[in-house]
């Protein structure tokens, strides 16, 4: 069975997600860290989904 994670998490949760991924991408660049360019593509691929819901999520709370 394949689930929507994103659906199953907080609100905070997804924050802290975000802020985990955003902090990866930013050690990475700074460091100049050699990392697969696919994992790096879905770490910013999940960042963007991530942002999407939460921005959604935070419209329908409001």
């Amino acid at each position: 069975m394949k689930e929507n994670i994103l659906m199953l998490l907080s609100l905070e949760e997804m924050e802290s997600t975000i802020q985990g991924l955003k902090i990866a991408l930013e050690h990475m660049d700074k460091n100049r860290t050699s990392i697969d360019e696919k994992l790096e593509k879905n770490i910013n691929d999940m960042l963007k989904k991530f942002l999407y819901v939460k921005t959604e999520y935070s419209n329908k709370a409001d």
